[in-house]
């Protein structure tokens, strides 16, 4: 994998995580931006024709430099968030990466308002359903 796609997902991800309001102290907030990032990193697999082990790599290192999380936590969500691409695994978190990779088309198009509401929108309805 090229460098330049590493930092193309890295700056994208810095981004995201500069135009949506989480708590990375916060496990919740942390999963849902893990589930839609994800969901971007696979818009972007599919634009660059990324092999599963690519994202799966990217997803991981997204995990400890990103989103704080040990080694050992990044690969447990990594596992999930690719076993939930499986919608009978957790119909929430599938719909959740969907939405991230609508969410990469309007990154990629620069309608970063949209992303972020986007975003919003999902924490908003997880967290009512809680």
């Amino acid at each position: 994998m090229k460098d330049s796609i590493v930092n193309e997902v890295m700056e994208m991800v810095d981004t995201f995580l500069s135009l949506v309001t989480i708590n990375l102290e916060d496990e919740l907030d942390r999963e849902l931006a893990a589930a839609y990032i994800f969901g971007m990193l696979n818009g972007t697999a599919q634009k660059e024709s990324l092999t599963p082990e690519d994202v799966q790599d990217l997803m991981f290192n997204i995990g400890i430099d990103k989103l704080t999380y040990s080694e050992e936590v990044a690969y447990q969500m990594t596992q999930f968030v690719i076993d939930a691409t499986d919608e009978e695994f957790h119909p929430t978190v599938n719909a959740i990466i969907h939405r991230g990779l609508e969410g990469y088309f309007l990154y990629s198009d620069h309608q970063f308002d949209d992303l972020s509401e986007d975003f919003n929108e999902v924490v908003q309805v997880v967290k009512g359903e809680l």
